[in-house]
Formats: structure tokens, sequence, C-alpha cells
């Protein structure tokens, strides 16, 4: 037989997802697991009814844009809390942000062109570039962009803020990115779906720079805020000339989003909002109070305020990231992502998750990954 796609070979798992699912063998085999590897956010969340639901509209195909419901809520959602204007026309909802990062850069990127990546980057965006047939460039920690920048740059991806640093960037930052972009006619993929995990810096989002959508495609999801990532919701705003070739691809390879979810999403969206707004402050306040024990134990980690996540330094282990990694999983029951992931220049790091246990079972993860440090520097 013919060998499979090669870009498809020469990809890897992604890596926060490859540790996650070894963490549920080890579970099923028995094992108590302290979950510090996954990405998402665990919230009291009652079952609301379903009853005023529509089941008949519920088994069928919605708008590939999203229901109108759903596009309005968000649309004065942005408004309402980050300042961004927007129609319903400039907003499109699909099965996850994953998918919409996907579809925005095969919407702007020909093969062979070039994206930005900052380090540390979340581990899927370039092997979404490398998919939709682009190159990716990484702009290694603490290295200015401007000298990666090439004649075959189309886009820049930023996460702000930024898993898995923690990262907030400033207006003053995001505005010479965003006079830089509009510079040199490239486009912009802010990813902020951490928007509402901050801290002592306020979160800013690109759309109110670029008032006219010129340049930025703003990227957001529901699962991060409302803590709902099974139901799989995100969206994308963008000018209406990007959601059109969205749409597009949208319609060809998703049709729409889970249309009972979005109309479930729609009618209980406020509630969802003053359910979850004051469980993102306990998840805010368990990260400061974790960033004060690492600081204690003596353990590094990169600056950030913000999102669910540290990554930590294994300065003084002998054993590379994966390794550690591996090591801490199996030997002490603690689940963490190697910094591997996120990019070279944070290879000796591990990225530490904040949002699946409690402040004690935390700490107890990070005094095991002390002591395989420890151990490990013999």
């Amino acid at each position: 037989m013919k060998p499979l796609a090669k870009v498809t070979q020469e990809i890897p798992e992604a890596l926060s997802l490859k540790f996650n699912l070894a963490a549920d063998d080890l579970r099923r085999a028995g094992k108590d697991i302290i979950d510090l590897s996954s990405g998402e956010t665990f919230f009291k969340l009652p079952l609301l009814s379903f009853k005023k639901l529509n089941y008949k509209k519920g088994f069928h195909y919605s708008s590939s844009m999203g229901t109108p419901e759903l596009r309005k809520k968000i649309k004065d959602y942005y408004f309402n809390n980050y300042g961004v204007k927007a129609s319903e026309k400039e907003i499109l909802v699909s099965a996850g942000s994953k998918i919409i990062i996907y579809l925005a850069l095969k919407a702007l990127v020909n093969p062979g062109e070039e994206v930005i990546i900052l380090e540390p980057a979340w581990v899927s965006y370039p092997e979404q570039v490398r998919l939709v047939g682009g190159r990716p460039v990484f702009v290694p920690y603490g290295e200015k962009l401007e000298k990666y920048l090439s004649a075959k740059t189309k886009a820049i991806i930023i996460n702000n803020p930024q898993n898995p640093s923690g990262k907030v960037f400033s207006r003053r930052e995001l505005t010479a990115l965003y006079n830089l972009a509009k510079k040199r006619g490239i486009y912009i993929i802010a990813d902020e779906v951490y928007g509402e995990f901050v801290s002592t810096e306020p979160f800013i989002s690109l759309g109110t720079i670029d008032k006219k959508k010129e340049v930025v495609l703003a990227v957001n999801s529901l699962s991060k805020t409302f803590g709902i990532s099974g139901l799989r919701l995100g969206y994308i705003i963008a000018h209406e000339k990007f959601i059109k070739n969205i749409l597009k691809l949208n319609q060809h390879l998703i049709t729409c989003a889970t249309t009972l979810v979005e109309d479930y999403v729609a009618e209980y969206f406020d509630k969802l909002v003053s359910l979850t707004k004051p469980q993102i402050k306990q998840v805010i306040g368990c990260r400061r109070e974790i960033g004060k024990y690492l600081l204690k134990i003596g353990l590094e980690y990169l600056p950030g305020s913000a999102t669910l996540y540290f990554m930590v330094s294994l300065n003084g282990s002998k054993l590379n990231a994966d390794d550690f990694a591996w090591k801490l999983l199996k030997d002490y029951g603690v689940a963490a992502v190697p910094g591997t992931g996120y990019g070279k220049s944070t290879a000796g790091y591990v990225r530490v998750g904040v949002g699946a246990e409690s402040v004690a079972r935390i700490k107890r993860g990070l005094d095991n990954l002390k002591k395989l440090i420890e151990i490990t520097n013999r």
C-alpha cells in the first residue's frame, strides 16, 4: 500500500493530551494521580433544565455561523466585558476554539508562508501551521520578534493571557505589535481564551486596538470561561471578509456546532456567567497561593500572573523535560507536561496546571516534583 500523508506522519501528538491519556490509564489501573497536566477548569455547575429548549430544533443543523441567539450573547459579552464592538455578522461559532484557529490559519496562509509563534507557545499552534502548509517560525523566550520577520511572514499568533507562562500583554505591547503588523501588512490571530483568568494585570483585547478589524482575528472559547470544555464551543470575532472565508471552511469541515449545545448555552448564558465568575476568582486565588508556595520550596517559574498554569523550571535536574515528566508520572503519581511541547527555549521546564486539583493536592504534587529534581541532580 502507498504511505500515509507525510504531514500527519511527521507531526507529533499533542503533548499535553498525551500525558492526560497516560494519567487516565494509570487511574483506571487504580493509581492515585495528582492532575497537574489538565488544561481546563472543573467548576461546580448545576444541570440547568433542558425543558426550555426546543428538542426538535436541537436535533438538526443550525447555521454554520452559529445560532443568532448565541452570537448575540457573545457580541454583548465582548462589548460589555472587553469593550470590543462587533456585529453578529462578524462572529462565527464552531466546535471549539481549536478548530477555529485552524480555520483562521487555513483562510490566511498559503503553502510556504510563515507564521510567527512566540515561545512558550500552546502545543497546537505549530502543528496547525504545518497542517495548512505554512512554516512556523519560533521566537525564543525573551527575544524580540522583529528579527524573525521576513518577506514570507503572513501572520503572528499571540495567546493573551499566555498558556503556559501566564503572561498578560500590556496595552503598550499590544499596540506596538498591532502597529508592526499593520505596517508589514500581516495579520494577528489573537487567542484570548484566558481573558477572564487575570489577577493583578488587566486583560486587554486586541480588538480594542484594531477597531476596524483590519489586522486582528480574535478567537475565544466558552470551554475555559464556563468550565464546559466537553461541550465544544468556540468563536471568532473578525471583519466580515475574514468571516466569509472561514464560514466556507466551517461549512465543508464541521457544518455547525452542536445545535442543542448552542441553544443550551444561549439560554443560560447570563446564568453561567454568574455561576462561573466567582469560581474563576477562586482559581486565580489558588494560582496566587501556589505561586507563593513554589517560591517557598525553591522552585523557579516564568513570570506571569494569569491563566491556570505555571512554567516551572527543572534547573538542577540532569533529566531532560520529557524523561523527567514520565518519571514524575510513573514513579510519583504526578502528571505534568514537559516544556518541550511549548518550544525549544523552554525545554528545561514543565507546565503545571492549577485548575483540576485542590490546593493541598497541588502542593503535594509540587513537593514530589521538587524531590525528583533533587534526586536526579546526583
